[in-house]
């Protein structure tokens, strides 16, 4: 058998360099659509796998396995849409739920849409470290800034805006005469239950003003304390939210507002 000629040696290894080197970039990037949230998670945590992509999935069909440390979760494609993933740094969440410590490897498995053509797409694993319970902080993984409601009570909602790791919270709903009322929780703290479940809580105030129709004027600005409020989340979109106002006390569970 005759010997490749060196030239033709040195052409066959870089092409294989190139396609090694090619491998792995393919494999890198697949790897950097795939990261955990929160990014230094304890077993108090939520976790949840975040999929950065330009498409769309269908969350209706999101099913998550775990063998061991081997954590699974398939989901199909999403129908096509205008603005499906076209925002830069899009992203996708699947809660994991709560972990004990340990190390685990995280694989996303993405189906064809039923009676679609196409083959599986396997991206990942993404590797995690839990921590010990005990090493949980006080501190939101995610940005709660949004407007949330209840879909099945529509007409009041509670509007939630997010500086740094503080919360302004602002309720609109009704007083007891069915007319609109602002009561806002202008600060508080977060705060983990005995299950170590995120709140946040603070005073509410009802706020009064001048009207609209005249010219403004500080003096006719009241605050006046009425009760206390919690913001407990239960995920990146979904909460409960509890309070005690006018010595009434209730719980809602809200979701972020979508139309």
């Amino acid at each position: 058998m005759a010997g490749r000629s060196p030239a033709r040696s040195r052409s066959y290894a870089i092409a294989l360099r190139g396609l090694v080197a090619s491998l792995v970039l393919a494999a890198g990037a697949a790897h950097a659509q795939l990261s955990t949230d929160p990014p230094a998670a304890t077993a108090l945590d939520t976790v949840r796998l975040r999929y950065t992509h330009p498409g769309c999935v269908n969350p209706d069909s999101v099913q998550v396995s775990q063998d061991s440390n081997r954590i699974t979760v398939q989901v199909d494609r999403g129908q096509p849409a205008p603005d499906c993933g076209t925002l830069p740094g899009f992203y996708e969440e699947f809660t994991l739920g709560r972990l004990p410590a340990g190390e685990y490897d995280a694989t996303l498995v993405l189906n064809p849409q039923p009676g679609a053509p196409g083959s599986r797409e396997v991206v990942g694993p993404v590797h995690l470290s839990i921590g010990r319970a005990g090493s949980a902080s006080n501190r939101p993984h995610d940005d709660y800034s949004d407007m949330w409601w209840n879909p099945r009570e529509p007409g009041w909602a509670l509007t939630v805006n997010q500086y740094t790791e503080k919360l302004f919270m602002v309720w609109q709903t009704y007083d007891e005469s069915g007319k609109p009322m602002w009561l806002v929780a202008p600060g508080g703290a977060w705060s983990r239950d005995s299950e170590g479940r995120l709140h946040f809580g603070g005073a509410v105030y009802r706020s009064t003003g001048p009207s609209w129709q005249v010219p403004y004027s500080a003096k006719a600005m009241h605050l006046t304390p009425v009760g206390i409020a919690d913001f407990s989340p239960l995920d990146a979109s979904h909460a409960v939210f509890t309070y005690t106002v006018d010595n009434i006390s209730g719980l809602k569970m809200v979701e972020r507002y979508r139309p």
